[in-house]
């Protein structure tokens, strides 16, 4: 049996990790383990692949140097070449009589690497060895296997020829066929083309495409700066960039982490808790946090230090949990009112009475079958989908001896709880104090940063910037089709829904998902909650057709996506992922698609609910 305990012990004693913070140390302890070897054991050879570095527990080993000189070790460290960076193992060791070893792996620690004196004492260890065996004994890196030049993929090739030719196609098309309102709706469009198509082929970084199509809105004058700017001065900008910096102090705190053991303690130690407990934490945001983007700003870290924890099981493992975590988080935003700004655009075009009727309980009773339904559906599908042969359980004397070495929460993390806390009450609280949310989050972050509970460093490297240009240019470009008048003329050609509405609502509910999800490839959620919301709710409203419905039935539609860059929140999670979740796996995509089937299937169930309810 491990004892965790001893390992713990004996880490902190090496002078080169006590400037180590707990909560790494702790995140660490999960990835080593602990050999024993008999007499003879070879602990690594020359010319090996440096994968590890061993702390000495008990016993002694001979060394061979590439000289041939040889050296007795009974203390210390053993192979620090993979702490310093080398390809290769320049010595061999073999153990003399019976050993225990700590085996810490090269990966693990090249995540404490911005801890100077670690890594300086690993080479001083590794210099003195040497040199009091072999004064001549020089360390010499070997080079990297030389890589050939690959040539490009026919995805990226195709990609270019597409987003080059289609904003010409259409401009040619569109120019003088008079289907649009005005000569910069075609531009507009054009320019969109080419971001379309950058983003569906992953040509780009996802930002990149959404600051191109603002460039070019200014450039060709198809709307004042102010207007495609909109976006970094907006409330989201502020709301996403206030709960970024929340998040970062959670995640530097350790509070994250220290969550994520205590959800290890109180649980089996089997894969199946750990993505329960990540799609309930998930879950349990839903009602509280107004935006998908802060719920998985949330739970990004809580996801990466499970996915430390579980260790080489993470990479079969590590896309189901992305699913708990974006199922938990994301899901269920159509079902509780509090959850998404668009739920409270909806509920603000209801007429006044069916405003009294729908208030945030009845709302949540209305849409409990389809939620339910859903949440079943989901489930079998992440089990069939997700299914493999690891088995990870971490143990819970491990998980012991890590809380062990993180101690009491210190004040950053109080001052962490605090913030989510007071960030918590203000959203319940909304209604009372009227102070619009955005602003209660930066006031949060000023005071999180004025007592330096988040670095300037942390603020710069620990906040995804990128994310939230992408965020405000996505803004931008949907002020500027509301500036020239190409949403109304959307809406304009989205007549025949209400006539279809009129006549065959069961058809007019499978037309009108098919259609948002046609558009939603191009525009963004919450453009495509307005376009359709706008125009369909007050139709709704005068052929005697209950306008909750078709309001939830659009917020629940509209949040279904294959292509990453249809979903902010997505691209949020995969900028903060570990490689291990996963992101880019096939069957995310897959499963992103069946969603939609998923909540259509839901709407329909529901049907006989709503009756009784007279809602239908």
């Amino acid at each position: 049996m491990v004892d965790w305990h001893q390992a713990a012990e004996a880490l902190a004693d090496q002078p080169m990790f006590r400037s180590v913070p707990a909560q790494d140390l702790a995140r660490f302890l999960s990835r080593i383990e602990i050999l024993d070897l008999d007499e003879g054991g070879s602990l690594h050879t020359s010319a090996d692949e440096a994968d590890k570095t061993y702390l000495l527990l008990r016993g002694r080993f001979e060394v061979i140097g590439i000289g041939g000189g040889v050296t007795e070790i009974s203390k210390g460290f053993l192979g620090e070449e993979a702490a310093i960076g080398l390809e290769k193992y320049l010595a061999t060791a073999t153990s003399i009589g019976e050993t225990q070893v700590i085996a810490m792996p090269k990966d693990a620690l090249s995540e404490l690497a911005e801890h100077g004196p670690l890594v300086e004492g690993m080479m001083q260890s590794y210099s003195r060895r040497f040199a009091a065996n072999d004064p001549h004994q020089k360390t010499v890196a070997l080079a990297p296997d030389s890589k050939q030049k690959k040539n490009l993929p026919l995805r990226v090739t195709f990609g270019w020829a597409f987003a080059s030719l289609a904003p010409l196609l259409l401009y040619l098309t569109l120019n003088d066929a008079g289907i649009l309102p005005n000569r910069q709706s075609v531009y507009l469009l054009a320019i969109l083309s080419a971001a379309v198509v950058m983003w569906v082929f992953r040509l780009l970084p996802d930002f990149i495409p959404a600051l191109f199509a603002v460039l070019g809105i200014i450039l060709f004058g198809l709307a004042p700066p102010d207007v495609a700017l909109s976006g970094f001065s907006s409330n989201t900008f502020f709301m996403a960039l206030s709960i970024f910096g929340l998040s970062a102090v959670i995640t530097v705190s350790g509070l994250s982490y220290r969550v994520m053991l205590r959800l290890l303690q109180v649980g089996p130690a089997n894969k199946a808790w750990y993505n329960i407990s990540l799609f309930l934490s998930g879950l349990a945001l839903t009602p509280i946090v107004p935006t998908a983007n802060g719920r998985v700003a949330i739970m990004a870290p809580l996801a990466n230090d499970m996915l430390r924890a579980i260790g080489p099981a993470a990479q079969q493992e590590g896309p189901r949990l992305t699913a708990s975590v974006m199922g938990g988080a994301t899901l269920l935003s159509a079902i509780f009112l509090s959850s998404k700004a668009t739920n409270f655009l909806i509920f603000g075009l209801l007429p006044l009475q069916e405003q009294a009727r729908f208030q945030w309980l009845y709302w949540l009773f209305a849409a409990s079958v389809v939620g339910i339904i859903v949440l079943v559906l989901y489930a079998l599908a992440t089990w069939l989908m997700f299914r493999n042969d690891s088995n990870p359980a971490v143990s819970k004397d491990l998980v012991r001896d890590q809380l062990k070495i993180l101690g009491p929460m210190n004040l950053t993390e109080w001052s962490a709880v605090l913030g989510l806390g007071v960030l918590l009450i203000s959203f319940l609280t909304v209604a009372v104090h009227r102070i619009d949310i955005p602003w209660i989050a930066l006031a949060i972050l000023f005071s999180l940063l004025m007592f330096q509970c988040l670095s300037a460093r942390d603020f710069r490297q620990r906040i995804d910037w990128s994310f939230l240009i992408y965020l405000a240019s996505l803004i931008g470009l949907v002020a500027a089709m509301g500036h020239v008048g190409l949403d109304q003329w959307i809406s304009g050609n989205l007549t025949w829904l209400q006539r279809l509405m009129s006549d065959d609502l069961p058809l007019f509910i499978a037309m009108l998902a098919v259609t948002i999800f046609v558009v939603r490839l191009a525009l963004p959620i919450n453009a495509a909650v307005v376009i359709f919301a706008t125009v369909l709710i007050p139709t709704a409203i005068n052929i005697s057709v209950n306008p909750w419905l078709i309001g939830f039935i659009i917020v629940l539609m509209a949040d279904c996506f294959v292509w990453p860059h249809q979903a902010s929140y997505f691209l949020q999670f995969q900028s903060m992922a570990r490689p291990e979740a996963g992101v880019n796996d096939p069957r995310l995509a897959w499963l992103h698609f069946l969603i939609f089937f998923m909540k259509l299937a839901a709407i329909y169930l529901s049907f006989p609910f709503w009756q009784s309810l007279g809602i239908i």
